[in-house]
């Protein structure tokens, strides 16, 4: 991950615009695009990443979504969240609690919630 105050900048300027709805879907998507990897740099799972997702609406909210899915992130960590800890987790981090992952899942729901608005809104 890029420490540069740049790369940074650009990352959450683009979730901004996304949260915001400052552009249509294809600039936005773009914009994100771009910035993961010049913060998260161009590793394999970075470029697998910024391919897979784009900005887009599913019934009534426009977010981010899977690349030709009708299927928000916002929904798939909900449904993750009230899931048991995996093994692998627990292996990495073996003091870790069951309150600590829920804290985790919940967090993760709400920042993808925050980066989607009602279709309605402004593009």
């Amino acid at each position: 991950m890029s420490d540069a105050p740049l790369a940074r900048t650009q990352f959450l300027e683009a979730l901004t615009g996304i949260a915001e709805g400052q552009s249509n879907a294809e600039e936005l998507t773009k914009s994100l695009r771009v910035a993961v990897l010049e913060f998260g740099s161009e590793i394999p799972d970075n470029l697998s990443c910024a391919k897979q997702i784009e900005v887009g609406t599913v019934g009534s909210e426009t977010g981010l979504k899977l690349v030709g899915r009708e299927l928000l992130l916002s929904e798939i960590a909900h449904v993750i969240e009230g899931e048991p800890m995996p093994e692998a987790l627990k292996t990495a981090f073996p003091g870790i609690t069951d309150e600590d992952w829920d804290a985790f899942g919940r967090l993760t729901t709400l920042i993808y919630i925050l980066l989607s608005r009602d279709a309605r809104q402004s593009s």
